[in-house]
């Protein structure tokens, strides 16, 4: 045999062995629409009006931008509320600071001393020490008699 006729066989052989298709199931015409009375024309299917859905959409749209308009002006309000605070602050630092040195001023030993002597008052002298044991007095008297007893020059103990 030849090559030809052993190929065409074969593919008897494999045609015989794959099933068989089935044809499509036949397509149903669409239904008829219903007419509701005889004679008259089918009606088309009903439809949501679009006109609300667009009204409802913008109302939407325009209330947030009111929103975030009514939003943003109470935050600048706010931000220039929060500047003020700020410069208020920083003046009463400084007003602070000015009269911490006015008291370091005023609490100095030398400006006290000069108020004390413009209302007539002296400085005081060096205190004096009595010694009962050794009967005598020390201390820097600055060689003024203080007018009190016994603070001037005292006799030596046992020489009378």
């Amino acid at each position: 045999m030849s090559s030809a006729t052993e190929e065409s066989a074969r593919r008897r052989r494999t045609a015989a062995a794959a099933p068989a298709r089935t044809p499509a199931p036949p397509r149903r015409p669409p239904a008829p629409a219903r007419r509701t009375k005889k004679g008259a024309a089918p009606r088309p299917a009903p439809r949501a009006p679009r006109m609300p859905f667009v009204l409802l959409v913008l109302g939407l749209l325009g209330g947030a931008l009111i929103s975030l308009l009514a939003l943003r002006t109470v935050l600048v309000a706010d931000s220039f509320t929060i500047s003020e605070l700020q410069q208020h602050n920083e003046q009463l630092a400084h007003q602070e600071e000015a009269l911490r040195e006015q008291v370091v001023r005023l609490e100095s030993s030398e400006r006290i001393a000069e108020e004390a002597e413009e209302m007539g008052m002296r400085p005081g002298e060096a205190p004096l020490f009595l010694h009962l044991e050794e009967r005598r007095v020390t201390g820097d008297d600055g060689g003024a008699d203080s007018g009190l007893p016994g603070t001037g020059p005292q006799p030596e103990a046992g020489a009378r």
